[in-house]
C-alpha cells in the first residue's frame, strides 16, 4: 500500500531522480525516490536495531540501579539522536 506524504530532498537527489526517469531506471520521480530509499533502508534498519540494543542495555542497567557517570549515555539516549 502507497501513502502520500510530501518530502522536501536537497536538489542533486531531484536530479538523480529525474536522471535515473531519464535513463528508464525509474517510472517517475516518486518511483526513483523510492529506490533510493529502500537501497539506503538496510542501513538505517541496522543503526535503530544498534540503538535499540544500546537502550535496552542502559534501561536494565538504570533498573539495577548502576549510575552511567561518563558520557552521559542515558541523557544522550533520552533526548534522542537530532542527525
Amino acid at each position: 500500500m502507497s501513502v502520500t506524504i510530501s518530502v522536501k530532498v536537497r536538489r542533486e537527489v531531484a536530479e538523480l531522480a529525474d536522471k535515473m526517469v531519464r535513463y528508464g531506471i525509474a517510472k517517475n520521480r516518486s518511483h526513483a525516490i523510492n529506490i533510493m530509499i529502500e537501497r539506503g533502508i538496510a542501513h538505517a534498519r541496522e543503526e535503530v536495531a544498534r540503538w535499540e540494543r544500546i537502550h535496552s542495555k542502559v534501561e536494565e542497567l538504570r533498573k539495577k540501579r548502576y549510575r552511567i557517570r561518563r558520557g552521559d549515555l542515558w541523557r544522550l539516549l533520552e533526548e534522542g539522536r537530532s542527525r
